[in-house]
């Protein structure tokens, strides 16, 4: 009789003889979803876990015609003809034809919206989206085109892509090098 230590596995038999010791079969780790932060707390995936559920989602081949409203976040990946009213954030990837108030509003790369847009807190225009109409927020940045005015109570930035084709009238105003103004420029006081 004989022992063989094999790290945390001791081998016990009748002869000197090698017998074949099982390979440990590693554990598969959990799939991890693609728009999951690995480095995020449960608290952090929990949090938003239940701000996708709350999310109302107008999909890429979706058109929806009438009236919006919502209390959670809205995204626009589709087409949307009506106006849309939000206590959250606005997202637009794809297009609307109505004004759009919301809490947070972005216009992102390729998005296009045709009537006013409010937003109480922060709005965006990204680089690549476009707007027929006017804009009113706290604070904005404009990297896209704009045709209509600007009414900021607080600072609006004009990145190097902007085009703003309509009057303006903010408290602050920042503009980068190629940023183009097609208009009146009023600063509040």
């Amino acid at each position: 009789m004989f022992k063989k230590n094999l790290g945390s596995i001791i081998q016990m038999g009748e002869s000197d003889e090698e017998t074949a010791v099982p390979e440990a079969v590693p554990a598969e780790p959990e799939p991890v979803a693609m728009d999951e932060d690995v480095w995020a707390s449960e608290e952090e995936k929990a949090a938003k876990r239940a701000l996708q559920e709350k999310t109302s989602v107008i999909g890429e081949t979706a058109a929806f015609t009438g009236d919006l409203a919502a209390k959670g976040p809205v995204v626009v990946k589709g087409s949307v003809e009506g106006n849309i009213s939000c206590e959250d954030k606005v997202t637009i990837a794809g297009t609307v034809t109505g004004n759009i108030t919301g809490k947070s509003v972005q216009v992102e790369a390729g998005g296009r919206v045709r009537g006013n847009i409010a937003a109480s807190d922060d709005l965006r225009l990204e680089a690549g989206a476009s707007v027929e109409g006017d804009l009113a927020g706290r604070e904005i940045g404009l990297e896209g085109a704009l045709a209509g005015n600007v009414s900021c109570s607080g600072s609006l930035t004009l990145g190097p892509g902007s085009t703003v084709t309509g009057d303006i009238s903010t408290k602050d105003l920042t503009t980068a090098l190629g940023a183009r103004v097609n208009g009146r420029v009023e600063m509040q006081e």
